[in-house]
């Protein structure tokens, strides 16, 4: 799933098995290690009684994920990252990296030029990494960048609470609420900001962005677990300063931004096509039931997770 925005795929909603079925076997798809999710909120958070609730959902997510892995056949995830994680603690357990994928039609690169000195933030903000990652723009990253470029334009689109969308209002920030396509806020964008300083699992955010070839600037975690690197594919920055050191540099270097931008997009059609998706997840399901006779699959959640890989 992705922001509430745009159109993906996460790692159950693509690939088959075509053979005809008469054995059962159930494959688990872990569209991110949800107890990390919890025990990053507790480093990053500032409200004493939300640590205090995430520490505890942290050990009570832990017991029951790492249980669940090791009861199911096989086991889905996003990233190589995330294999290694659950195959440390399900070692006869089959996993299977599927990307996150992205429809590379729908995202394709646009005919028109970005509009000058101009940023995207795009997440559902009643999610409490986005939410955050949009208060670390608004406050902390957007007032050094207004310093340096003082025409500059923030956009951050995506549905939030009305008291949460007030709280962000600042001098050059637009805020959209949830929109039925987010392409155009893409598409104009000079640079697209991934400021995530909490979560798991890969963004989806990240690979829509790439796919349309734009340039880019996140956090390392934003870009955690998505095969990218740091001045091929887009710029890599988790301090303020440099964050906003990122942005302004890319306003004011179109040709670097256009360089990134066409190398995220070979990147994203290389290794994060839904084919490919595809393909790696039917894969999995062949380990998992065997290359012959007649077997049943069941593509599974653990029934507390939610379809989250990245909202």
């Amino acid at each position: 799933m992705g922001d509430g925005n745009g159109k993906a795929a996460d790692a159950a909603g693509v690939g088959r098995v075509d053979a005809p079925l008469h054995l059962s076997a159930d494959v688990h798809v872990e569209a991110a290690v949800e107890y990390e999710i919890f025990a990053r909120i507790c480093e990053t958070e500032s409200s004493l009684l939300r640590r205090s609730f995430n520490r505890l959902e942290y050990a009570r997510f832990r017991r029951f994920e790492q249980g669940w892995w090791r009861r199911v056949d096989g086991c889905l995830v996003t990233s190589e990252r995330e294999e290694r994680i659950v195959r440390a603690h399900a070692r006869d357990t089959p996993v299977g990296v599927v990307p996150n994928g992205v429809d590379l039609e729908y995202f394709s690169p646009p005919d028109s030029d970005p509009e000058p000195q101009t940023v995207v933030f795009n997440g559902v903000l009643d999610y409490r990494p986005n939410l955050d990652a949009a208060e670390f723009l608004v406050d902390a990253v957007w007032p050094l960048i207004l310093d340096r470029c003082p025409r500059a334009r923030l956009t951050i689109v995506g549905r939030g609470g009305p008291a949460d969308l007030r709280a962000l209002e600042r001098p050059g920030v637009a805020l959209t609420g949830e929109v039925a396509d987010v392409r155009p806020y893409l598409r104009d964008a000079a640079v697209v900001a991934v400021p995530i300083r909490m979560g798991g699992g890969t963004r989806l955010k990240v690979v829509e962005g790439l796919a349309m070839a734009k340039a880019m600037v996140s956090t390392s975690l934003g870009c955690e677990g998505v095969h990218v690197d740091d001045g091929e594919h887009l710029v890599v920055a988790d301090e303020a300063r440099a964050f906003a050191d990122g942005v302004v540099s890319l306003f004011e270097n179109p040709a670097l931004a256009r360089a990134l931008g066409s190398a995220g997009r070979e990147r994203m059609s290389q290794e994060y096509s839904w084919d490919i998706a595809g393909e790696r997840q039917e894969a999995l399901y062949h380990r998992v039931v065997g290359q012959d006779g007649d077997e049943s699959l069941r593509t599974a959640r653990s029934p507390t997770q939610g379809a989250r890989a990245d909202v």
